[in-house]
Protein backbone atom coordinates (compact mmCIF):
# COMPACT_ATOMS: atom_id res chain seq x y z
CA UNK A 1 0.00 0.00 0.00
CA UNK A 2 1.56 3.18 -1.16
CA UNK A 3 1.70 6.19 1.34
CA UNK A 4 -0.70 9.07 0.70
CA UNK A 5 -3.52 6.42 -0.66
CA UNK A 6 -6.73 6.75 1.05
CA UNK A 7 -6.47 3.04 2.44
CA UNK A 8 -2.48 4.12 4.03
CA UNK A 9 -2.10 4.08 7.96
CA UNK A 10 -1.18 6.68 9.37
CA UNK A 11 -0.17 8.10 13.00
CA UNK A 12 -3.05 9.68 15.01
CA UNK A 13 -2.65 13.27 15.53
CA UNK A 14 -0.21 14.04 17.98
CA UNK A 15 0.80 10.73 18.67
CA UNK A 16 4.24 11.05 19.93
CA UNK A 17 2.65 13.73 22.59
CA UNK A 18 -0.06 10.93 23.50
CA UNK A 19 2.89 8.28 23.42
CA UNK A 20 5.03 10.31 26.12
CA UNK A 21 2.37 10.98 28.36
CA UNK A 22 1.07 7.54 28.73
CA UNK A 23 4.98 5.78 28.60
CA UNK A 24 6.08 8.37 30.98
CA UNK A 25 6.10 6.32 33.99
CA UNK A 26 6.36 2.63 32.67
CA UNK A 27 9.85 2.02 33.22
CA UNK A 28 10.72 0.86 29.64
CA UNK A 29 12.44 2.41 26.72
CA UNK A 30 9.10 4.90 25.65
CA UNK A 31 12.03 6.04 22.64
CA UNK A 32 12.14 2.06 21.72
CA UNK A 33 8.01 1.95 21.53
CA UNK A 34 7.75 4.67 19.74
CA UNK A 35 9.95 3.60 17.32
CA UNK A 36 8.30 0.67 16.86
CA UNK A 37 4.39 1.82 16.80
CA UNK A 38 6.36 4.02 13.89
CA UNK A 39 7.44 1.00 12.01
CA UNK A 40 4.94 -0.63 12.50
CA UNK A 41 2.61 1.72 10.86
CA UNK A 42 5.28 1.27 7.66
CA UNK A 43 4.83 -2.81 7.98
CA UNK A 44 0.89 -2.29 7.86
CA UNK A 45 1.44 -0.14 4.91
CA UNK A 46 3.40 -2.36 3.24
CA UNK A 47 6.65 0.06 3.36
CA UNK A 48 8.59 -2.45 5.50
CA UNK A 49 8.83 -6.16 5.89
CA UNK A 50 7.57 -8.09 8.88
CA UNK A 51 11.58 -9.49 8.54
CA UNK A 52 12.96 -6.50 8.47
CA UNK A 53 10.52 -5.10 11.26
CA UNK A 54 11.85 -7.94 13.71
CA UNK A 55 15.98 -7.88 12.84
CA UNK A 56 15.83 -3.96 13.16
CA UNK A 57 14.17 -4.77 16.81
CA UNK A 58 15.76 -7.75 18.32
CA UNK A 59 18.91 -6.43 19.70
CA UNK A 60 16.86 -3.61 21.32
CA UNK A 61 14.19 -6.03 22.05
CA UNK A 62 16.01 -8.19 24.09
CA UNK A 63 17.86 -5.44 25.78
CA UNK A 64 14.87 -4.00 27.30
CA UNK A 65 13.04 -7.08 28.28
CA UNK A 66 15.28 -9.69 28.88
CA UNK A 67 13.77 -11.81 25.77
CA UNK A 68 12.40 -11.41 22.32
CA UNK A 69 8.80 -13.12 22.81
CA UNK A 70 7.25 -11.10 19.55
CA UNK A 71 5.37 -13.72 16.89
CA UNK A 72 6.93 -11.67 14.11
CA UNK A 73 10.24 -13.69 14.17
CA UNK A 74 10.99 -14.80 10.71
CA UNK A 75 11.70 -19.04 10.38
CA UNK A 76 14.96 -18.46 8.82
CA UNK A 77 15.92 -16.17 11.72
CA UNK A 78 18.98 -16.46 13.22
CA UNK A 79 20.51 -14.56 16.33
Amino acid sequence: MAPNTPDAHEPIPDWEETADSMLADCGYDAQLGKEMAADAIRVANGDLSEATFHERYHDRVTAEFGCDDRPTEPEDFDE
